[in-house]
């Protein structure tokens, strides 16, 4: 059952981003990118055009997911007939696959009609959704004679077909080519008037549903959270699906707005795909939520005792994380300045910083919500808003995402769509990727979830350039192979701290030993990158001797850290590693100015 269990969940990821890249094959104009199906261009790989490898790779992503799910149903049928849940789920999907393939297929040989793209879309949707269903159910433990909340069943039965509703609405408006016919947002003709002939009509009655379904998910959402909010499933359901339609408006209103490329603007939908997803997730859930009373849940922790003002921002400014913040942004300094070959102009520094400060504080806050439970195990962070009830868990999750949406449109509007991309993305990785699937699933948490770390720099070359170059991906190396070896200082020093809480870090799974050893081994080849980067001749004389000197010092802690074995050499090694990344940014940017 584990084994079908990832299977299930890895055709649901593998279906929505199919679907994902169906919307970009869409909104990029790749449909017949290859002219003919099932080969392209008359040839089984496609040529180097950009609208053909698009198109091709949707057609390869459905391969792998048609596999995915013909594999699912077949062990379902086999092995878990007694599942009815299960195996009904994975039936619809399969029924769905082969209408899905048709429809592809009619799509390309009648050269994409408006109403069958449209049919595709919708279908694609209702395809994800039974997956999404399949993995739900197999994660979940048999189905029990026991009664069921009908109330918010209903309520999230609401939210996830307005939301189908919505997407579907807004496939109508790209078949009608109504996409670019309002240029302002919310409204037309600088954002305040109304329209009511023609495409603006179209375009016009789309946002005016999105609208009404969108409050109506908002409140759907609130209201199952309200009844069930001690249910951790329901908790982060609610939260993620939440988080996911404010981003999308965000993104609706900067596609509008900015003219966003074409590719780009698939952002859109694959955020309107996971709130589809969170919806029939948590329809799902609400199926085997038991009864409860009309009375609204209070949750246990909070503090009714009165605080000064003072009291309450310190507290929402420590779920920021502030003590993390500071390298991020010299990181980000670091990739602007070398963009610039010098100091790009104070009002897009300041810009940049403040929208990377609110991207990164938004990301420790919405981890501050979701880790309360291990922060209320562990001695280090015991005390902190949330595990200490200072703090509502509510309070603190819409703190997160008013910021990351505020920093999306600071950085969107006010610098770039790229910066401002990669910023959420970064947030995104962070709080989906790493907090809440690896953190507490793999001993390589950190190593993966370090990319999170990593995007500072590449917002402030995008900030500068907007584009990324091999340089610029460069620093984002640095700092992923940075990440392990500075992260494994500090929980060599925590590690009873992250056994108690259950977090499977490197020193509580392998050992101590074995993480010293590691240590050294990621030390080695960070220094060894940092100073390889010279001979692609982007960085020069200067840069190479502080490395070089930086680097010699890093490798000789990561040394005496492993064979000395005493706590003292790991706190040392976790406090030089901070200073050895802001001290190689520093050199960078002293030799690529006098450079």
């Amino acid at each position: 059952m584990k084994a079908f269990r990832g299977l299930s969940v890895a055709t649901a990821v593998v279906t929505y981003a199919l679907v994902v890249l169906g919307g970009v094959v869409r909104v990029s104009g790749s449909g017949l990118g290859c002219p003919d199906w099932p080969l392209c261009h008359g040839r089984l790989l496609p040529p180097l055009d950009l609208h053909a490898i698009i198109e091709y790779s949707h057609r390869t992503t459905t391969v792998l997911a048609t596999t995915l799910m013909v594999v699912t149903a077949v062990i379902a049928w086999l092995w878990l007939r007694r599942r009815r849940d299960v195996v009904t789920a994975a039936t619809v999907a399969l029924g769905l696959l082969v209408v899905q393939i048709t429809l592809g297929a009619i799509t390309v040989k009648l050269e994409l009609p408006p109403i069958v793209v449209l049919v595709h879309l919708a279908n694609a949707m209702a395809l994800l959704g039974a997956v999404s269903v399949t993995a739900v159910a197999a994660l979940a433990p048999g189905s029990t004679s026991q009664a069921t909340d009908t109330v918010s069943r209903r309520w999230a039965l609401a939210a996830a077909a307005g939301t189908y509703l919505l997407i579907v609405s807004g496939s109508l408006v790209v078949a009608s080519g109504a996409s670019g016919a309002c240029s302002a947002w919310p409204l037309c003709g600088g954002g305040f008037s109304f329209a009511f002939d023609g495409s603006p009509a179209i375009q016009l009655l789309h946002r005016g549903i999105a609208g009404v379904i969108g409050l109506l998910i908002v409140i759907s959402l609130l209201a199952v959270l309200a009844r069930h909010r001690r249910q951790p499933a329901v908790r982060a359901t609610v939260a993620l699906t939440l988080a996911a339609l404010a981003f999308q408006v965000a993104v609706g209103a900067a596609v509008v707005t900015l003219h966003l490329p074409a590719a780009l603007r698939g952002l859109h939908l694959a955020l309107a795909g996971a709130v589809w997803v969170g919806t029939v997730v948590l329809a799902v859930i609400a199926n085997r939520l038991p009864p409860v009373g009309e009375a609204v849940l209070v949750p246990r922790g909070v503090r009714a005792t009165r605080r000064s003002a003072r009291e309450v921002v310190l507290d929402y400014v420590s779920l920021a994380k502030p003590r993390i913040i500071p390298l991020l942004l010299i990181t980000a300094l670091g990739g602007m300045m070398m963009a610039r070959r010098g100091w790009p102009s104070t009002g897009l520094v300041l810009l940049t910083l403040l929208g990377g400060a609110m991207a990164a504080a938004g990301a420790a806050a919405i981890n501050c919500w979701i880790d309360r439970d291990i922060d209320r195990s562990m001695t280090r962070t015991r005390h902190r808003p949330l595990p200490d009830g200072r703090i509502a868990p509510s309070h603190a999750l819409l703190f997160g995402i008013g910021l990351g949406l505020a920093a999306f449109l600071l950085l969107a509007f006010k610098v770039n769509v790229l910066a401002a991309s990669l910023a959420i993305s970064g947030l995104l990785f962070y709080v989906f990727v790493y907090t809440l699937w690896l953190k507490r699933s793999t001993v390589q948490n950190i190593v993966i979830g370090g990319a999170a770390g990593a995007v500072p720099p590449l917002v402030g070359w995008a900030a500068v350039t907007n584009s990324l170059d091999l340089t610029a991906l460069y620093l984002f190396a640095i700092i992923f192979l940075w990440t392990p070896p500075h992260f494994w200082a500090l929980a060599l020093r925590l590690r009873h701290d992250y056994a108690r809480a259950g977090v499977p870090m490197l020193p509580v799974v392998r050992g101590e030993l074995v993480a010293r050893r590691q240590i050294v081994v990621y030390t080695v080849v960070l220094v060894a990158l940092s100073l390889l980067i010279v001979l692609s001749g982007a960085l020069g004389r200067l840069y190479l001797a502080g490395a070089a000197l930086l680097g010699g010092g890093f490798v000789a802690l990561a040394i005496i850290n492993w064979r000395g074995r005493r706590q003292r050499w790991s706190r040392w090694l976790f406090d030089y590693s901070i200073a050895y990344l802001a001290l190689l940014f520093t050199v960078m940017v002293a030799d690529r100015v006098v450079g």
